[in-house]
Order: C-alpha cells, then sequence, then structure tokens
C-alpha cells in the first residue's frame, strides 16, 4: 500500500448519492483488499503509462482510482476468456491472489502496443504478445479466444466500444445497450453502429479499420484554420439556452440515455427523442494529458493519415477530444441552475438501479458524473476540475468549431433541433426560453389570466353571498309577519 502512487488519495465514496452526501471517507481497502503488493504495483504501473507519467493528484487521482475499479470488474465479468488465454492462470471461476499481476502485465503490453505501433493491427498484437510467451497455446486455428480478449482490452483502454463478456464463437461482439436516466438498460438504437458482431476476416486490419466495420467509432476531426474562424456566421455559434437540459427536457421532452461508447457521445435520435451522453468522464479526466505522451493519439493519428490521403494529414488534437467531452458536461447541465438541479433528481432512482448488483456498485455509476452534471461549473468541486484541465470561465455562448472542433457538427445539429421545435403542449409553451422577451410576455400574460380569473371568481363568489344574505333577509321578514 505504501508503495501505491496514488493509494492516499482514495477519499471517494463508491456510488453517486454517497458524493452527494460527502459522507466520511471510504477507503481503498473497502474494494481492493484482494490486491496484493505486487498487484497495487502493477496497477500503479498500468496508471503512469495511460497518464503519461503525468503526477496523479486532485481530479486525476480520483478518476484513476475509479478506473481502477472499473477495469477490476471488467476482470472479473472477462475471467472465462483470461484464465484460458493468460500464461500462470489457473482455469479458475474467479481470481485467486496474485493473479491480477499477470492480468495487469497483459494490458500494460497491449497498452505499449496501441500507444507506440503504427496502424496496428488486432493479430499484431496476438502474436507480439505470443511471442513474449504471455499467450497459453491455442489448439483452434483461429486463436479465438485470444483475439477476443486482445479485443475486449483495447474496449477497455480506449472506451471507443464496449465488448460483450460472453461473446459467440469465433465473434467479436460489442454491447448493444444502453442505461436510461431511470437506470434501466435499453436495446441501444444508434447510426454510429452498423453491425454489432463481426468475424476474425479483419483482424489483419489496422485496428481502426477493423473498427470502421462496426461503423463509425474513431473520432474524427476537421482541422479548421484562422481565416476559416474569423467569418464563421451567427448559426455557428453554441447558446447555452437552446441546449442545456432543461431546455432539451422541458421544451422537446428529449431523454437522456447513458452509453459507454465515446463514439456515441452527443448522438441525437429526434424521432425516438434521445440524446445519448458518455456515462464515464472520469476516463475523460484522465485521458487529459499531452499529446505526446497520449495512449490514443497514434490510432487518431493513423485514422486521419488514412482520410487525408493525398494531402498533409492534420495533427490530431487526442488530449482535445476528451476537454470537449467534459466541457460538454457543463455546458449541457452544469451552466444551467434548473438543469443540472432536473440531473440531481434523476440520481436517486439510477443509483438504487446500479446498486442491485454488488460488481457495478463501485463503477457504474461514476462518481464525477455528479459533480459535473449534478452541482453548478461554479461550484468549488467543478471548477477544480475545469482548472485543471486548463479550461477558461463558462459562457453563455461559444464558438462552434473553435470550443469544440470534435463535437460541433453534433452540438449544431443538437441546436438547430431545438431551434426549430415547435412546444407540444403548454407545459413546454411555458419553459420556452429560447426568446425571453416573449417568454416574459408569455408569463405575464398567463398572470393576467389568472389574475382576472380569480378577480371574476371572488366577484361570482361575492355576488352568491349577497343573494343568500338577501334569501336570509326574506326568510326572517316572513317569520316576522
Amino acid at each position: 500500500m505504501k508503495n501505491s502512487i496514488y493509494a492516499a488519495r482514495f477519499r471517494r465514496p463508491t456510488t453517486l448519492s454517497n458524493v452527494a452526501e460527502r459522507t466520511p471517507e471510504v477507503h481503498e481497502a473497502e474494494w481492493v483488499a484482494k490486491l496484493t503488493p505486487q498487484e497495487f504495483q502493477k496497477r500503479d504501473d498500468l496508471v503512469s503509462l495511460l497518464v503519461g507519467g503525468e503526477r496523479i493528484k486532485g481530479s486525476l487521482a480520483d478518476s484513476c482510482l475509479w478506473y481502477g475499479r472499473y477495469l477490476q470488474s471488467k476482470f472479473h465479468h472477462h475471467w472465462h476468456l483470461l484464465a484460458p488465454a493468460l500464461v500462470g492462470l489457473e482455469d479458475n471461476v474467479t481470481p485467486a491472489s496474485g493473479d491480477l499481476v499477470i492480468v495487469y502485465c497483459f494490458v500494460i503490453e497491449v497498452a505499449k502496443l496501441l500507444k507506440t505501433r503504427k496502424n496496428l493491427a488486432l493479430v499484431e498484437i496476438v502474436d507480439e504478445l505470443d511471442n513474449q510467451q504471455l499467450l497459453k497455446p491455442q489448439m483452434d486455428e483461429e486463436r479465438a479466444i485470444l483475439n477476443q480478449i486482445v479485443f475486449a482490452t483495447l474496449g477497455w483502454l480506449s472506451m471507443l466500444y464496449e465488448a460483450v463478456p460472453h461473446p459467440a464463437a469465433n465473434k467479436l461482439e460489442v454491447v448493444r445497450t444502453s442505461t436510461t436516466s431511470s437506470g434501466y438498460r435499453n436495446s441501444l438504437n444508434t447510426r454510429k453502429y452498423h453491425s454489432y458482431m463481426r468475424n476474425f476476416d479483419y483482424i489483419d486490419f489496422p485496428f481502426f479499420e477493423l473498427l470502421a466495420r462496426f461503423g463509425e467509432l474513431t473520432p474524427q476531426w476537421k482541422p479548421h484554420f484562422a481565416n476559416e474562424l474569423g467569418s464563421l456566421r451567427q448559426a455557428e455559434v453554441i447558446s447555452v439556452k437552446d441546449v442545456c437540459f432543461n431546455t432539451l427536457q422541458g421544451l422537446a421532452d428529449l431523454k437522456i440515455e447513458w452509453v459507454t461508447s465515446l463514439a456515441l457521445h452527443l448522438e441525437m435520435d429526434s424521432s425516438k427523442k434521445t440524446l445519448k451522453l458518455f456515462q464515464f468522464p472520469s476516463f475523460c479526466r484522465m485521458m487529459v494529458v499531452e499529446n505526446e505522451t497520449h495512449l490514443l493519439s497514434r490510432l487518431l493519428t493513423d485514422h486521419a493519415t488514412r482520410l487525408y490521403e493525398d494531402v498533409r494529414a492534420p495533427e490530431v488534437v487526442t488530449e482535445q477530444f476528451f476537454k470537449e467531452i467534459l466541457l460538454t458536461y457543463r455546458l449541457i447541465f452544469g451552466q444551467d441552475d434548473r438543469s443540472y438541479k432536473a440531473f440531481s433528481r434523476m440520481v436517486p432512482v439510477w443509483e438504487e438501479q446500479c446498486g442491485r448488483s454488488s460488481w457495478e456498485t463501485t463503477w457504474a455509476c461514476d462518481p464525477m458524473l455528479l459533480t459535473l452534471c449534478g452541482k453548478s461549473a461554479t461550484s468549488d468541486e467543478a471548477r477544480k476540475i475545469y482548472d485543471e484541465i486548463d479550461e477558461h470561465e463558462p459562457a453563455n455562448c461559444y464558438n462552434a468549431h473553435h470550443e469544440f472542433p470534435f463535437f460541433a457538427k453534433r452540438l449544431l445539429e443538437l441546436q438547430e433541433f431545438i431551434k426549430h421545435h415547435q412546444p407540444q403542449n403548454l407545459r413546454a409553451l411555458l419553459n420556452d426560453r429560447r426568446d425571453v422577451a416573449a417568454w416574459y410576455t408569455l408569463w405575464n400574460n398567463q398572470l393576467l389570466i389568472i389574475f382576472a380569473t380569480i378577480t371574476i371568481l371572488l366577484m361570482m363568489l361575492s355576488l352568491v353571498l349577497q343573494a343568500w344574505q338577501v334569501m336570509l333577509a326574506r326568510q326572517q321578514l316572513q317569520q316576522l309577519g
């Protein structure tokens, strides 16, 4: 424990409501008591590799600890693939003490290849690990289990997809579910995925080409030059009031679907009235490292080079991709009080669903999600995160292509949908703040109508009382007569 580079930083509760309550410290031993000192060290080695040697402190430390829990959960669910694949592991149902040293060594080697090898192919990783004698000999020619566990590991490292724990025989398969705002798992509907299952035909192609067989999973960045940025139209400006969650929910009745694939972040389905958001901001915070040491820089550069075959490939600022995702949480939730309060009201229901699985309780509900989506962007907790990634103060409007080069198109499409959406009921009409003057006029008219209605009711009540008094007086006179 003393050798852990961030063990002393573990003061983060494991569920969203615990973060909200700021309960007393939850110690690392609660979820990693089974780790040996050697396993701790290998875990730290992997984290150091992923963050490029940056000093692990503050929100970065919290993110790394969350990722440790996430990986342990993945090891648990994929143990039936890890055990028969890695040299040194017995075919046990669950890992024995010290087994995770072997698993972490395996993940570290995959990460090194992903980080450094140009046009890396899945089969190339398997061959390299086999040459290092990390993999057990396989009887089948396809080496199916080896390809499946390496594919799953690349998903854990990149978050571009989530591999199915129990894929079909001789297949590579990705998860096709999302999580609703109430915590339930839904069938995933998306235009980004063309297929959820592939055979091994493309394992000797560059990894980004293999991903392309599943869909549009590799981030794309279109560079904009200074003269283009200077001539942006007003339509290319993102306004907070147009895309904040309160407007999305109150005006257009858009529902949030939380997804585990970065490729689906901010994908809107207007027909089903859903907006997909990436579920794990802690991973994005961990990936905000210098481009020279970034785990995914090689992959994104290779992909961009292929896209711009006949011209000079643009430099892909990988760090910017993950910063943008963090900033979109601020844009949609953190800058509008009704929006982050609405998210906070979702948390108890969501946590109740997450808490039904003891393994998922430790990582499925990312604590950083509550900070970025359930608190004001100017709160101490949120400002600490944004300060650490060197982001400026929030504004009411943003230059879409300058501030969000990766996600400008999706944000502009979302804003355009909202601008052209007409309220379908009185509630939506009263929540329509796109034109503030018209909104105040509407509410003033509503108040006038309410006041007039009350006045009329009081007058009618007064008339009824007067008539009642006349009737009583007549009755008294008749009795006296």
